[in-house]
């Protein structure tokens, strides 16, 4: 499993808009635009069991984005290749943005510890390859992307990430 410092590391190298890697009971008290990477064990608890990954967003940011719209969109999405829905303390931290579109297809194996990898994957997607004109749409495409078998998947997800 990654650690807060290899997520760090990895989202400076790949260019990726993090806010911080942070224990899901120490969120900071103001959201802002960016990725934010969280453990779901509390700080004082361990050294950490699984990495989920949500983003503040705007559309208006966006490359693709329709100049001139008279709506300006701010949103929040949550990742989690296990699909299971955001812990407590993440909807009460997201509750300006509801609602909050979460992926809910489970695409990682439980016995698998590539959670951080997975998270950095959506991230990048996010980022690097925007196809439409809004995160949300780009989100569910990516959850599209992967097979309903995990092994499947952990072969994919290596070869995105084997030139690292």
């Amino acid at each position: 499993m990654l650690s807060n410092f290899d997520i760090e590391r990895i989202c400076r190298k790949l260019e990726l808009p993090i806010v911080g890697v942070f224990s899901k009971d120490k969120l900071p008290k103001k959201p802002q635009i960016g990725s934010y990477y969280v453990n779901l064990q509390d700080s004082n608890a361990g050294g950490g069991t699984h990495w989920v990954m949500f983003k503040i967003y705007s559309d208006d940011e966006r490359e693709n984005s329709k100049k001139g719209k008279k709506e300006h969109t701010i949103g929040a999405l949550f990742f989690d290749s296990f699909g299971l829905d955001m812990p407590k303390e993440v909807s009460e931290f997201l509750t300006p943005f509801k609602p909050i579109p979460y992926s809910n297809r489970q695409i990682q194996g439980l016995n698998q510890d590539e959670c951080g990898w997975y998270c950095i994957s959506c991230d990048y997607s996010l980022e690097h390859k925007q196809h439409t004109d809004t995160y949300l749409e780009d989100f569910n495409k990516f959850i599209a992307l992967w097979s309903d078998k995990p092994s499947t998947n952990l072969k994919y997800l290596k070869s995105l990430f084997k030139p690292l």
